[in-house]
């Protein structure tokens, strides 16, 4: 019996201490309602572009970095064309010092995907205005192919 009320004295003794109040706050304020989650800090409004297609984005993004007269340009030449099928082309976009890579179908102008470079996850997701669990799109981390540990963006695909 006396095993047992020891053991009932440690439990009521660690329930005590535990809830002592005895540890200090990180935080001495509330957060404030401009958090990322409002989206008040957001650069680009990804969520804004997912949807889209291509000829719609441009409008929003301003012009991409790539230009008519390179090999590889705005939009695919005919040759590219039936090489490709259009299909997979990129262009980059550079908005408040967020770039952004948005391959797209270049037969039916939509977009596929767009990649937000970086290596900071919580800064891509604050800076784009992007939420892990949105029903309407995923988030998904993309790595380097040289060290599958190392994060150089984030990539965001429609559900729909």
């Amino acid at each position: 019996m006396r095993p047992n009320l020891y053991v009932a004295l440690a439990f009521l003794a660690a329930l005590t201490t535990a809830c002592s109040g005895s540890q200090v706050a990180g935080e001495r304020s509330s957060p404030s309602a401009s958090t990322a989650e409002s989206g008040s800090t957001a650069v680009v409004d990804v969520p804004a572009l997912v949807g889209r297609n291509i000829d719609q984005l441009r409008r929003t993004l301003g012009a991409p970095k790539e230009t008519r007269e390179q090999a590889i340009g705005l939009d695919p030449t005919a040759t590219q064309m039936k090489a490709t099928r259009g299909q997979d082309w990129i262009n980059t976009f550079e908005r408040n010092g967020t770039t952004l890579v948005v391959t797209f179908d270049a037969s039916s102008r939509k977009v596929r995907d767009i990649v937000l470079l970086g290596v900071d996850e919580d800064n891509l997701l604050r800076d784009a205005n992007l939420s892990l669990t949105s029903p309407d799109y995923l988030v998904l981390p993309v790595m380097s192919p040289g060290n599958s540990t190392e994060l150089i963006g984030m990539r965001v695909v429609a559900r729909r």
